[in-house]
């Protein structure tokens, strides 16, 4: 790839990292926030969800813009909302500001991660467009470590909202790059339409070192409002669907064991530093374990990489049911899971990016990301219920499997499409 496209997806590397940072930083600081504010447990869940719900509106409602204006403007609107989110945090005085806040924010990285994926896989050529999506989405786990760093040296030395202003900091920084030197992609320029399309597209192939020349049928009028309507014709619909069932399982059974590792071992006898000790190194063995899936796919096929990344995520899950709860056995349990659940995550993202025709790319990728958020909000609240009707740790983890390995079976039995 040329050195444009090679430095676009670093860009947007670094932006999904600017998402993991955002997204984390609340969790560090939500402590902190509590006893600053006053405010009980369930207030600050209603500020954790707010993001959560934030990121479903934003990837369901706002990420068809991606298809009707281009990639860029989007791209541009979403690094908006962050930052007045992230500024509006650190300024924030009570529940409300925290509440609204959040949402905003929220809204600003669903649809950032709508837009981000279709963009990762238009910069890349076509062999390398699958690593160049997982690679881009490794970012997310790699913020949430810097916010785990951050976020132990600035609460106790300058309080929680200089965290928030960094976080803001960083995200004007991104804004710059993005307004100023990352270009649009060719299916982005496509779609804006309009009579300096063709000047457009030569520029960018000028800046990518290749021939400036388009077939003119190539040029075609801006897809306005074409794209949900794309997705749910008799062509397209099964794709979505089971693309929705697939992301909606995976992310129940792996926010299910992301949010409940901690509570799990401290339940087990073990201090919260112990717990933080296995939740870090589940971090740290999602971006390795994540890359080493990533880097199988040219070898052993994106399909089979994916489907056996979730497999192993079912079985760590119900693995870390039935275990003995020792200390060392745990953290290396937690290391499994976040090999195999970003792992999955990652190339799931890659699937993904081929699944949808390039003129509802961003829509399609939004939908599926915006089901796939209210698995996200399940798995732990589904949890939290059958350890409250009386389950034990192994019952709770095995059927919280099952999701996983229920997408496993469902990637199975469909068809890999390849759109370019």
């Amino acid at each position: 790839m040329h050195r444009v496209q090679k430095l676009s997806i670093l860009a947007l590397t670094a932006m999904c990292a600017l998402d993991g940072l955002d997204l984390f930083a609340i969790t560090f600081a939500a402590p902190v926030i509590g006893r600053e504010m006053a405010i009980g447990k369930a207030a600050i869940g209603l500020v954790l969800a707010a993001a959560l719900a934030g990121m479903a509106l934003g990837s369901l409602f706002l990420s068809p813009l991606a298809d009707i204006y281009g990639r860029r403007r989007p791209l541009l609107f979403s690094l908006l909302m962050m930052i007045g989110g992230t500024l509006w945090t650190a300024l924030a005085g009570n529940l409300f500001d925290l509440i609204g806040s959040r949402l905003i924010t929220g809204l600003g990285v669903g649809t950032m991660a709508a837009v981000i994926n279709p963009l990762a896989a238009e910069y890349a050529n076509a062999k390398r467009r699958d690593i160049s999506v997982a690679i881009v989405n490794l970012g997310l786990p790699a913020g949430a470590i810097v916010s785990g760093i951050l976020a132990a040296w600035m609460i106790p030395l300058l309080g929680w909202r200089a965290l928030f202003l960094v976080a803001s900091g960083l995200g004007m920084v991104m804004l710059a790059i993005v307004l100023l030197w990352l270009p649009e992609s060719i299916v982005g320029i496509l779609s804006r339409g309009g009579p300096a399309t063709q000047t457009r597209l030569n520029h960018l192939l000028n800046r990518c070192g290749q021939p400036a020349s388009v077939a003119p049928d190539a040029i075609r009028p801006r897809a306005r409002r074409r794209s949900i309507r794309l997705l749910l014709t008799p062509a397209e619909l099964p794709a979505t669907v089971a693309a929705a069932a697939i992301f909606f399982l995976f992310t129940l059974s792996l926010y299910y064991i992301q949010s409940w590792v901690p509570s799990l071992i401290t339940g087990a006898g073990h201090t919260v530093s112990q717990a933080a000790l296995a939740a870090t190194a589940m971090s740290v063995s999602g971006v390795l374990g994540g890359s080493a899936f990533a880097f199988l796919v040219p070898r052993l096929g994106l399909k089979r990489v994916v489907i056996a990344a979730v497999t192993l995520t079912g079985l760590a899950i119900a693995l870390f049911g039935v275990v003995p709860m020792d200390l060392p056995v745990l953290v290396a349990m937690s290391v499994l899971v976040g090999a195999s659940t970003i792992g999955g995550m990652v190339n799931l993202y890659a699937i993904l990016s081929r699944n949808f025709p390039p003129s509802a790319r961003a829509s399609g990728i939004g939908f599926v990301i915006g089901v796939g958020r209210f698995g996200s909000a399940l798995g732990p609240a589904l949890g939290g219920l059958l350890f409250s009707l009386g389950h034990e740790r192994t019952m709770v983890s095995l059927v919280m499997a099952m999701p996983a390995l229920l997408a496993a079976v469902l990637l199975l039995r469909i068809r890999q499409r390849d759109y370019a």
